[in-house]
């Protein structure tokens, strides 16, 4: 577990991992001895208890002893939470940091064949491996994104079965933060990141910063891997839809949109959405997300961000 750089391994780049544990230490440790398997002869493993209740992190340590695990006394989010990671690879002389989900499963060839593009040019900031779901091993979750129009990202391959229609290596504007690969020279130039969202589009606007940096983002099909995700769920909590909603329009700021286009999201997609919620019989059940839609938008003006605080 956790091969440290020895004899023969110094023309391979040390990568450490970033995985984030939340009361969910079964999960994080299933995770953790799927990367046991790996074939990459040089990474270590950082995981970051984020305010789990109970002692969780004595736990893992005890199961994966050669794990570093580090705590956080709260949930600082998925953003700062791996920042605290990303610190310590970087202080570690890490060569490149991988944020994974701990709610994955890896093929052992994964990140051999991630490194082996990344480090086929300098220019090549990110990369990522394709991504299906956990229970249906053959469907895509993820092939990589694209930003759409006021910057909407998008997964390509979604709820696709593979067919070889991405078998294709494949620039493209941006990763998940469920499996990013980073060099760390790319870290030192464009910063950590981004703690304002604490989570849902934070990896989005590190992927920008990256690409405006200079850099090249790319999608790797020959490294695979497994997300435990429900296919077609998506969240209509409170919570969900109100970081949703205020950190979309503050990645439209960072990356650049004007006052008028910020104006135009929140009138044609938040609050038609809202109206369309009130009127619509069939949307009836989405009525009592309409208060964090709205609040999304006001603690987006109101530079309010972070962690949610207070009910909905």
């Amino acid at each position: 577990m956790s091969p440290a750089q020895g004899e023969g391994d110094a023309a391979w780049p040390l990568v450490y991992f970033s995985i984030l544990n939340w009361n969910q230490k079964d999960m994080t440790c299933e995770c953790l001895a799927s990367l046991a398997g790996l074939d990459y002869p040089c990474y270590q493993i950082v995981v970051v208890d984020n305010g789990s209740e109970g002692d969780e992190a004595s736990a893992i340590r005890a199961q994966f002893p050669s794990v570093t695990v580090l705590e956080n006394e709260a949930n600082l989010g998925f953003a700062e939470g791996n920042n605290v990671a990303v610190r310590h690879a970087l202080e570690q002389g890490a060569d490149y940091v991988f944020l994974l989900n701990n709610d994955t499963v890896v093929e052992p060839q994964m990140l051999r064949q991630l490194i082996k593009v990344a480090e086929s040019d300098d220019r090549i900031g990110i990369v990522g491996p394709k991504i299906y779901y956990w229970d249906e091993p053959e469907t895509i979750w993820s092939a990589g994104g694209i930003l759409q129009s006021r910057a909407r990202p998008i997964m390509r391959g979604l709820d696709e079965p593979d067919k070889g229609q991405y078998d294709q290596l494949a620039e493209v504007d941006w990763i998940t933060g469920c499996a990013l690969l980073i060099k760390s020279s790319a870290i030192r130039q464009i910063g950590l990141i981004d703690a304002r969202y604490f989570i849902y589009y934070e990896e989005s606007d590190w992927c920008y910063r990256v690409q405006r940096a200079g850099y090249k983002l790319f999608y790797v099909p020959q490294a695979r891997m497994w997300h435990k995700i429900q296919p077609g769920r998506q969240s209509y909590s409170p919570r969900h839809v109100y970081l949703m909603t205020r950190n979309r329009l503050l990645f439209l700021r960072n990356t650049g949109a004007g006052p008028l286009t910020i104006l135009y999201t929140i009138l044609v997609e938040n609050l038609r959405t809202v109206a369309a919620w009130s009127l619509w019989k069939r949307h009836r059940e989405r009525r009592p997300l309409r208060k964090a839609m709205l609040r999304g938008v006001w603690d987006f003006f109101r530079g309010k961000f972070g962690e949610p605080v207070g009910g909905f």
